[in-house]
C-alpha cells in the first residue's frame, strides 16, 4: 500500500461547503521524500477544505516542531512551527500546452480527477516554514543549548604581536631615489 494514500482527498462524493481534516506528520512522512532537510519532527496539519462548485478551497493550519540544526554550533534544536497556508485549486480548462503558472496560489487539476493528492503540499508548506538563515539557538526563545565548546573553537584566536621591524632592512629605508 502506497504510505502517501492517507494524504489522499476524495472530493467525488464530498458536499459543497467547508470539510475538515486532520493529519498527524511525523519522521516517516519525511522519509518519502528524497533529499528532504527534515529528518525528524512531529507536527499537526489542520485542512479546511472548502468545496465550491468549479473550485476548492484549501487552509492548511501547520503545528508542531522540526529538528534542525543550529547554525552556528550544529546542536539539534526543535524548532516550533506554527502557520497558516492557503491555495485555490481549479479545475483545468486548458491542455497542458497552455496552462499558466504565473498564479503561485493556484493549482490546477484534471477535470476527470476524483483524488486531491496533499502530501507534496504539506510537505512543501512545512519547508517553507523553516528559515532559511536555518536556526541558531538565539533564535528560540528560552533556554540557549548552544555547544559552548564549539563556539570557542570558532572565535578568532589572538594574533601573537610580531616585532616591529627587522632592524636588518634599516639601511634599506635609507636608499634616496631620484
Amino acid at each position: 500500500m502506497d504510505p502517501l494514500r492517507q494524504y489522499e482527498i476524495a472530493f467525488v462524493g464530498l458536499k459543497n461547503g467547508i470539510h475538515q481534516f486532520t493529519f498527524q506528520i511525523d519522521e516517516p512522512f519525511f522519509l518519502l521524500f528524497e533529499g528532504s532537510i527534515v529528518r525528524e519532527g512531529k507536527m499537526e496539519v489542520k485542512l479546511d477544505f472548502n468545496k465550491g462548485i468549479s473550485f476548492f478551497l484549501l487552509k492548511f493550519m501547520i503545528s508542531g516542531w522540526v529538528k534542525l540544526p543550529c547554525d552556528r554550533c550544529s546542536v539539534d534544536l526543535k524548532y516550533p512551527i506554527d502557520e497558516d497556508y492557503d491555495i485555490v485549486v481549479k479545475f483545468d480548462p486548458h491542455s497542458d500546452s497552455e496552462k499558466d503558472d504565473s498564479m503561485a496560489d493556484v493549482i490546477y487539476i484534471a477535470r476527470s480527477a476524483s483524488l486531491l493528492d496533499v502530501s507534496q503540499l504539506i510537505y512543501e508548506f512545512i519547508n517553507l516554514s523553516i528559515p532559511l538563515n536555518r536556526v541558531n539557538c538565539d533564535n528560540l526563545k528560552g533556554e540557549k543549548p548552544c555547544n559552548q565548546d564549539i563556539l570557542k573553537r570558532l572565535t578568532p584566536q589572538k594574533v601573537k604581536k610580531q616585532p616591529a621591524k627587522d632592524p636588518r632592512w634599516d639601511n634599506l629605508s635609507k636608499i634616496k631615489f631620484n
